[in-house]
């Protein structure tokens, strides 16, 4: 038996999962689509800005880094947090409210540590952030998945679960939820389902963290409700975002935003000396002369590239899967046949040249479930087409025969 890389090293495993991880370690044909990596198009990746950034913003600043950073991370970054929200939600927050981190990786490990301990139960949505999930569990927490459906997070399940928990003698440590553009489903919370959760939260005494990454991707004429954070009595909601989505996980910047005492409580958690003065320097130069057109485009680009994959889904699959819209964030999250064999999927997906992931490493309790996300923003076009038809061979190959009818 081996530490299997599926539990991050933590505990022994003999099992072997089906999806991304299986096919990564062993890959042996070309890859015609990748659709398991949320990233942004590399098309409209923005050198020639940032090349211009880095050289105004080193040529006024660059000297400043012989010092080690603020251990808050770059004030001129979180300035420009500030703005990004109150431009956004049209609500003003303190930008000493602000912590920036290793894209919003860290910020979440951190809250991990701060507000739980190994052994405690935190909540969820059913389905949610891979990243997250594998990071709570690296904390020893007990992930608890409140059940979803096409709006979201359902309130009635989140407080049944809150009662469980505290009839078993464990109260939930915090909540952590995506309400806009939720990973991996593409759900928006309804502004009156964000006011109850506010509410719920509130009422029992329970920390809200708002995973708001995706806010920014946004492609349809009606634009999601408002953060959480932003709502009368959001003061104490703990808001996670990230420049990542709408430049590229390589910049490696995140924040969360929260009151003084958690903030205090963070930074003496963090042990890296501060965030990058250097990546942070030419993030927030590239922002404040590019931001919203950068974003415009590309949302342009995204919503195109979701368009051509649903166009290809529906003519490949559209008799076997199902999946909703979603009209912002960069993920499809598509229901297969629930006579699927995941590990043949898998298998006939490596064979296929796709990668993918599985509906299992988004789900709370680690199930196999017969879902599996779609990552459009870094393909081609013309790989989103050929993926989809090289992943509707794979799909009915897995299907056992006789199946469905």
């Amino acid at each position: 038996m081996i530490a299997c890389q599926w539990c991050r090293g933590n505990r022994q495993c003999d099992r072997t999962r089906p999806g991304i991880r299986l096919l990564s370690t062993r890959w042996t044909v070309m890859i015609v689509c990748d659709f398991s990596s949320g990233r942004p198009d590399p098309e409209s990746f923005p050198v020639a800005e940032l090349v211009g950034a880095a050289t105004r913003r080193l040529t006024a600043e660059g000297s400043d880094l012989v010092q080690y950073p603020d251990p808050q991370g770059y004030a001129p970054l979180r300035r420009l947090a500030a703005e990004r929200f109150e431009e956004r939600e049209g609500v003003g927050l303190d930008p000493d409210s602000f912590l920036l981190g290793t894209g919003s990786t860290q910020p979440l490990a951190l809250l991990s540590e701060a507000l739980a301990s190994p052994g405690d139960a935190i909540i969820t949505e059913e389905f949610s952030y891979t990243g997250a999930l594998s990071l709570f569990r690296r904390y020893g927490l007990e992930t608890v998945g409140v059940a979803t459906d096409e709006q979201g997070l359902r309130l009635d399940a989140l407080e049944e679960t809150l009662d469980r928990l505290d009839a078993d003698g464990r109260p939930a440590k915090f909540v952590y939820a995506i309400p806009t553009y939720q990973n991996p489903t593409g759900a928006i919370l309804p502004l009156e389902r964000r006011e109850g959760l506010l509410d719920l939260v509130r009422r029992r005494g329970v920390p809200l963290v708002e995973d708001n990454c995706y806010a920014d991707l946004h492609f349809e004429a009606e634009r999601p409700p408002a953060s959480i954070r932003a709502l009368p009595g959001g003061e104490d909601v703990i808001y996670v975002a990230s420049w990542s989505k709408i430049l590229g996980p390589g910049a490696r910047l995140g924040y969360v935003s929260a009151g003084t005492e958690l903030i205090e409580r963070l930074m003496s958690l963090k042990s890296d000396a501060g965030t990058s003065n250097l990546a942070a320097m030419i993030v927030t130069e590239f922002m404040l002369q590019h931001r919203r057109e950068h974003t415009a485009e590309l949302c342009r680009v995204l919503k195109r590239k979701r368009d051509i994959l649903v166009d290809s889904l529906e003519e490949q699959l559209g008799d076997l899967c199902s999946w909703s819209l979603p009209s912002g964030g960069m993920f499809l999250w598509v229901k297969l046949p629930e006579e699927i064999d995941n590990v043949a999927l898998a298998r006939a997906a490596e064979q296929e040249g796709v990668l993918y992931h599985p509906g299992r490493n988004f789900d709370s309790g680690e199930r196999d479930v017969p879902y599996l996300r779609l990552a459009f923003g870094f393909p081609s076009d013309e790989a989103l087409r050929r993926g989809t038809e090289h992943l509707a061979r794979a799909i009915r190959a897995a299907i056992p025969a006789g199946a469905v009818g």
